[in-house]
C-alpha cells in the first residue's frame, strides 16, 4: 500500500475536514482541490515540516493544569488524517485490553463490563486489585520508544513521505512557549496533537500483552490502568518491572488499592460491585450544563426552558447526547432521582426567579449510593409554585424507555419534545 495515496483519499480528507468542524477548526481552502494537490506535492517531494506546536494549559480535576501543545490548523488536520489512517491500518499493534481513542469502544462499554466481573471476585482481605495512573506518561516516553512505532509502519508499508513528516516532527524538540518564545524541549508524545492518541495506546503494547495473559482483568485507558483479580499484586509487579525498562514510573499520589464493597472512580464513572454512578468531574459538568441552561440563562419562559434542558440530556447532536452516553450505564436509582431532582429544581428556579436550590455534591462513604444534595432556602417555596412540570419526563422515565427500546426513545425524543 502507497501511504501517500492513502492518506490523501478523499474519504480521509472529508471526514477530517468534517471533525475539524466540529471542533472549530474551519479552513475552507482545504476543501480546495488544488490546495490539496500543492500539500500533496510537498509532502511527496519532502518539502513539507510541521510546524512547532505552542504550549497551552488547560485545568484538572485537581485544581492544576496539564500542558499540552496545539497544531495550527493545517497541521492539525494533517495529523489527524495520519492518526486515524494508523488506528485503521496497524491496529495489530493496538492491544484490546488498551481501550482508548478508538471508535466503537465507550467508556460505559468498558465500566459495565469491569463492574460484572468483580461482582464475582471475592478474597481474604477484600483487596480486590489496584488502580494507577502513569507519572507524566505524555510527557515522558523516550524517543527510542516512539521511533519503534515509526520503523514497524516503515516495515510494514515501506518508507512513505508522509510517515517522514510526521517523524521528523517529534525529532523536532522545539515548541512555543506560554510566552510565544520558541524554546527548545523535548516534548515526548505531546499531549494535544492528534497522532499523539495512536502513539499512546501503541508504546505500551508489549506491557498490554504481558498483563492480559495473567490471571487477572487487566484494562488501560491511555495512562489510567486497572488490575482486578485473585493475582492482583503479581500484575502490579510486572507491570512496575516493565515500565522502568521504558524510563516510566507511576504517579505514587494514584496508586490505589481497591476493595470490596468501597466504590472507586473510573472512566468518569464511580463503581461499587454492581452498582454504577457518575464521578465527581461528570456529576460537576452535569449541574454546570443544567445550571446554563435554566437558571443563567434569563429566561421564565417554561418552553424555552425545557427545550434547552432537553436539547443538551436528549437530544444532543442528534447521534450523542448526555443520556446516550450515560443512561444505559448508571444503575442507582437513587442518585438518578437526585439528578432529576435537581433538573426540575433548577426548572423552577429559572421559572420563578427564586434561584437558591442548592447543589450537587459526592459521598462515597455510603454503600448504595454516592450523589447527595444540598438544599437551599428556596426549593420548597419553589414547588409550591410549580408543583408538576408540564411535558417533563422524568430521568428515571427516560432511562427505562431507552434501555428498553431505542427506537421508542428516539420517537419521543424527536416528536415529543
Amino acid at each position: 500500500m502507497d501511504l501517500l495515496q492513502e492518506f490523501f483519499s478523499k474519504a480521509r480528507w472529508e471526514k477530517a475536514i468534517a471533525d475539524g468542524v466540529e471542533k472549530g477548526i474551519n479552513l475552507p481552502e482545504l476543501c480546495e482541490p488544488e490546495r490539496r494537490l500543492e500539500i500533496y506535492r510537498r509532502i511527496r517531494d519532502r518539502n513539507y515540516t510541521i510546524s512547532p506546536p505552542h504550549e497551552a494549559l488547560i485545568p484538572k480535576d485537581d485544581g492544576t493544569y496539564r500542558t499540552v501543545y496545539v497544531n495550527t490548523d493545517t497541521d492539525r488536520i494533517l495529523l489527524s488524517i495520519y492518526n486515524d489512517m494508523m488506528f485503521d491500518l496497524c491496529h495489530e499493534i493496538i492491544h484490546p485490553a488498551c481501550t482508548s481513542y478508538q471508535k466503537g469502544i465507550g467508556c460505559g462499554k468498558i465500566v459495565m463490563r469491569i463492574s460484572k466481573i468483580i461482582q464475582n471476585i471475592n478474597t481474604a482481605d477484600n483487596r480486590i486489585g489496584v488502580k494507577v495512573d502513569l507519572s507524566k506518561y505524555f510527557d515522558s516516553v523516550p524517543i527510542e520508544f516512539i521511533d519503534e512505532i515509526f520503523a514497524y509502519i516503515d516495515n510494514k508499508f515501506g518508507k512513505s513521505p508522509v510517515t517522514e513528516m510526521v517523524k521528523n516532527y517529534y525529532h523536532t524538540n522545539t515548541v512555543f512557549d506560554l510566552d510565544k518564545n520558541l524554546i527548545s524541549k523535548y516534548s515526548s508524545l505531546r499531549q494535544g496533537c492528534a497522532f499523539a492518541a495512536f502513539l499512546a495506546d501503541a508504546v505500551l503494547y508489549d506491557i498490554d500483552c504481558r498483563l492480559s495473559k495473567m490471571d487477572v482483568l487487566y484494562v488501560r485507558y491511555s495512562d489510567d490502568i486497572l488490575i482486578i483479580g485473585q493475582d492482583w499484586q503479581k500484575g502490579y509487579d510486572c507491570l512496575q518491572e516493565m515500565l522502568s525498562k521504558k524510563n516510566l514510573i507511576l504517579n505514587p499520589k494514584k496508586v490505589e488499592i481497591l476493595y470490596n464493597n468501597q466504590w472507586f472512580k473510573f472512566l468518569g464513572f464511580m463503581i461499587n460491585g454492581d452498582k454504577i454512578s457518575l464521578s465527581k468531574s461528570r456529576l460537576k459538568s452535569f449541574q454546570k450544563e443544567i445550571e446554563k441552561r435554566t437558571i443563567k440563562n434569563n429566561t421564565s419562559d417554561l418552553q424555552k426552558i425545557l427545550t434547552r434542558v432537553y436539547d443538551y440530556m436528549y437530544r444532543g447532536n442528534g447521534h450523542y447526547s448526555w443520556a446516550t452516553s450515560v443512561l444505559p450505564v448508571i444503575n442507582v436509582e437513587a442518585d438518578i432521582n437526585t439528578l432529576n431532582g435537581f433538573i426540575m429544581d433548577s426548572i423552577r428556579a429559572a421559572y420563578t426567579g427564586k434561584y437558591h436550590i442548592g447543589g450537587l455534591g459526592l459521598a462515597t462513604n455510603k454503600p448504595d449510593s454516592v450523589i447527595i444534595r444540598g438544599k437551599g432556602k428556596n426549593v420548597k417555596s419553589n414547588r409550591q409554585k410549580l408543583p408538576q412540570i408540564p411535558g417533563y419526563h422524568t430521568v428515571l422515565c427516560m432511562k427505562k424507555i431507552l434501555t428498553t427500546s431505542k427506537e421508542l426513545y428516539d420517537t419521543i425524543v424527536r416528536t415529543k419534545m
